[in-house]
């Protein structure tokens, strides 16, 4: 039970924003927005909260090296929140393509400074932070547990091993930094009571999640690399400020992988939207694939993979679509609650299993693809309703047209065959007419043209 009767308060670690986000990050906002829909599904309201990272956030999680935005901004030629601007629309426009909806608030690090240093005076003032040279430290000596209140691991043998940068100015090895003291050439600073500087990471969180959801909120999501440090150091600065319980469930979503291995902007290289967009692929083909993961399994990301997501997502599209035609566009409630439905309820019930969920689905697009008309109407209504959370668009799709006029036929046609005929100037050529006369994009992909309706460019 949520902890305000019919309100659900859920806070997502937002993206920062230095760069273009990967769609190993988009992955984990299917996921915290399949969890919304699922509560608002079943009646409740949800207040979600995300947070933008436009400071703060260190290249090493030890409170080591550059900022991401000194090190986004050098590298573009800018001024920091002028790329936050920038990759900050550009990751809310991704959010959109995939059909996640955007967070009731969306709160900027930088907007919140005075709410961060109140909440660093406070924990200084309790006895759980210090005042060092370089900066303002939590002393984790002082919340019993730290590091294991979502980990088995200790944090001592989570560094085992490693490398560690002795910083002199700590009392121990672990502390964080809640504040640091500015260097020279720093381009983001503000004043504080322990001179001029810029806030850590992980102090924004929680100043932030307890801003507009209260000291005890429900629900946080983040990918899993932010259960450690970045998790335990919330729990540990919300609660020694507070007294309170911070979360009562954490949410993390595992790594998406490519070839076995976690995609990171680190590794130098990885897929954004756009690019899969550019292979032919449809955006929610790739929420389809997410969906049919399950939160805790991981993604593995294949080119094998989408190409069996597209033509999943086409084939319910044709099916949705034969249907809608048979039954001139009536859609019934079932009397009573169907099996299916039962059945897809049951599985967003049993920890937001997707898999599960689309198996339901599945089951409803067979009932569609009769030629009962009641049962017709009957699938198309479980199938709009189960869109609620699965948010791929079906209901549009019932009524897209998947034709092309015979205008739109010869342009294709003669663009296909400049195409094929190597003329590959005159082909982009044609396929730019296609899109401003028409607003049919075209394709290209292993498995031949693909084309879609976006509406005319510039429209």
């Amino acid at each position: 039970m949520p902890l305000r009767a019919g309100e659900v308060g859920m806070y997502n670690c937002g993206p920062t924003v230095y760069d273009r986000q990967h769609i190993g990050n988009l992955y984990s906002y299917v996921v915290a927005d399949v969890v919304r829909r699922t509560f608002e599904y079943f009646g409740y309201r949800v207040k979600q909260v995300m947070n933008i990272t436009d400071v703060g956030h260190i290249v090493d999680d030890a409170d080591e090296g550059e900022d991401k935005m000194a090190l986004g901004a050098r590298r573009a030629g800018k001024d920091p929140l002028q790329i936050a601007d920038e990759y900050t629309r550009l990751f809310m426009e991704d959010r959109r393509k995939l059909n996640v909806q955007d967070p009731g608030v969306v709160a900027k690090a930088t907007d919140h400074i005075a709410e961060m240093i109140a909440l660093i005076q406070r924990l200084i003032e309790k006895g759980n932070a210090y005042v060092a040279p370089d900066g303002v430290y939590f002393d984790v000596t002082t919340f019993p547990g730290y590091g294991t209140r979502l980990n088995a691991e200790s944090p001592e043998q989570r560094v085992a091993g490693a490398r560690v940068e002795v910083n002199p100015h700590k009392r121990h090895p672990s502390d964080f930094a809640l504040w640091r003291a500015a260097k020279p050439g720093d381009l983001q600073q503000w004043d504080s009571p322990w001179g001029r500087g810029n806030p850590g990471w992980h102090i924004e969180c929680s100043a932030m999640s307890m801003k507009y959801l209260g000291e005890t909120f429900d629900i946080h999501t983040g990918g899993e690399d932010h259960l450690f440090p970045h998790h335990e150091c919330e729990i540990a600065q919300s609660e020694a400020a507070t007294g309170k319980p911070f979360v009562r469930y954490w949410l993390h979503v595992r790594f998406l992988r490519v070839d076995n291995e976690r995609m990171a902007k680190s590794k130098g290289g990885f897929f954004t939207l756009d690019d899969i967009s550019g292979w032919g692929y449809d955006p929610l083909a790739f929420r389809l694939l997410a969906l049919g993961a399950g939160y805790r399994n991981g993604l593995d990301f294949t080119t094998k993979g989408m190409d069996a997501a597209q033509s999943r997502l086409e084939r319910w599209r044709r099916t949705i679509r034969t249907a809608h035609a048979a039954t001139k566009g009536r859609v019934a409630e079932p009397e009573g609650e169907h099996a299916i439905t039962r059945e897809f309820r049951d599985a967003l019930l049993d920890d937001f299993n997707t898999p599960k969920a689309l198996a339901a689905a599945e089951k409803a697009l067979n009932l569609a693809a009769t030629v009962d008309t009641d049962e017709q109407e009957h699938a198309l209504w479980m199938l709009f309703d189960m869109d609620e959370v699965l948010a791929l668009s079906l209901k549009e799709s019932a009524t897209t047209n998947d034709e092309l006029s015979a205008d739109e036929r010869a342009l294709f046609d003669r663009r296909e065959a400049a195409r094929k005929a190597g003329d590959y100037a005159k082909s982009d050529e044609l396929r730019k007419e296609l899109l401003e006369r028409f607003g049919i994009q075209v394709k290209d992909t292993k498995d031949g043209t693909r084309w879609e309706r976006v509406g005319r460019k510039g429209a």
